[in-house]
């Protein structure tokens, strides 16, 4: 089997609502598709899912990254073989996960199709068949984020996260005024601070607060290459820590291994590069015994599924996933009408072959910017 086309579609993919992160509030989500054909009939779909305030990679740049050096790197090559693929990306242009996570993507739908398989199958094996998901709260008026709490709560689900990092003392009202909502024998609170508390000394004089509001996890407090403030929180602070921004690189890895207790990693299929590195990292976390969640990004149902086919490979998963940005996509906007059932405390990983979807490549034509073709 032979690549012979990569389709390369920036999208802007709406939300139904707003959702606001202390970077600023969005209602699109600026996404590339990524449709790769083959000469035996298959196509494999991926999905590319910047977050450009955090992690350096915009629309634009993936566009043109997967343009002129990844989608021509990859033409004429046996897609079957993932690994040979993503290290000829690499040597290709370094960095750039996203773009490199849209092809990995597509290439393991195309296999799991031409093997009869799932994703989670390819990696290793499913041992989480339906993934526990935590519902965010994005930033908003106090009496609104409630509500949010509150309604999600009586759905069922067993931990809210609520955005934050603006501030200190405002996190600590938004999560008191929510667990008074929720009851102290509520769902578990989840902060996530998105790396924005530059001030050590005041995160130490809150500790006593976040403690006595349950939280089951506090999320990259400190910005993401601030190893030692990291630590010393993490030493002084009863609430594990869980790390996104610092769960980049190899080097970041190196960190975390270095001191591994009281922290979490938060692995992403799009900033891991795709699914074949995110799964050697999940298996290197098991190895160090070093406790696991999967994150999401921006995905609508492309990066969403694949972010659940890695969830399902985790041994023991003690923490709820994120799924957050996938529940928001309007129906007209959702370009597999079979994708996984989301707005539940559970979402069954699908079971067909590579992601599991049926993906209506025209239905993405009104939300597309562009088309580009790169053939052999």
């Amino acid at each position: 089997m032979k690549i012979t086309e990569v389709v390369i579609r920036p999208v802007q993919v709406p939300r139904k609502e707003s959702f606001a992160v202390r970077t600023g509030a969005y209602d699109f989500m600026p996404n590339t598709y990524v449709a790769i054909h083959t000469d035996e009939g298959i196509t494999g779909y991926g999905e590319a899912a910047p977050i450009v305030e955090y992690f350096g990679e915009s629309q634009e740049t993936i566009v043109e990254v997967l343009k002129s050096y990844l989608a021509p790197t990859i033409l004429g090559k046996d897609p079957m073989n993932i690994r040979e693929r993503n290290r000829e990306m690499d040597i290709a242009i370094p960095r750039n996960p996203c773009a490199k996570a849209a092809i990995d993507i597509a290439l393991h739908d195309i296999k799991g199709k031409a093997l009869g398989v799932s994703i989670g199958s390819l990696l290793g094996g499913v041992s989480q068949p339906s993934i526990p998901i935590t519902v965010s709260i994005g930033l908003d008026e106090r009496a609104k984020m409630k509500d949010k709490a509150v309604a999600a709560a009586k759905q069922g689900f067993t931990v809210l996260k609520l955005k934050g990092g603006q501030s200190v003392i405002e996190d600590i009202g938004n999560l008191s005024t929510v667990r008074e909502a929720v009851g102290e024998d509520g769902p578990w609170l989840r902060l996530d601070a998105n790396a924005g508390y530059v001030n050590r000394g005041e995160i130490y004089r809150y500790i006593p607060e976040f403690e006595s509001l349950r939280l089951i996890l506090l999320e990259q407090p400190c910005p993401s290459q601030e190893w030692e403030a990291l630590r010393a929180l993490r030493d002084r602070i009863k609430i594990p820590i869980l790390l996104d921004e610092s769960m980049q690189t190899g080097w970041d890895f190196t960190q975390l291994v270095k001191s591994p207790e009281g922290f979490v990693a938060n692995l992403k299929v799009q900033i891991c590069g795709g699914l074949y590195k995110a799964s050697q990292l999940v298996a290197a976390c098991e190895r160090f015994q070093i406790p696991v969640m999967i994150g999401s990004q921006r995905e609508s149902v492309i990066g969403n599924t694949a972010s659940l086919h890695l969830a399902s490979i985790i041994t023991r998963l003690d923490y709820t996933c994120d799924q957050r940005y996938a529940n928001a996509v309007p129906d007209d906007a959702n370009i597999a009408a079979d994708g996984p059932a989301l707005g539940a405390p559970n979402i069954t990983v699908p079971t067909g072959n590579g992601l599991g979807l049926t993906v209506e490549w025209e239905k993405s034509d009104k939300i597309a910017l562009a088309t580009f073709n790169i053939k052999a």
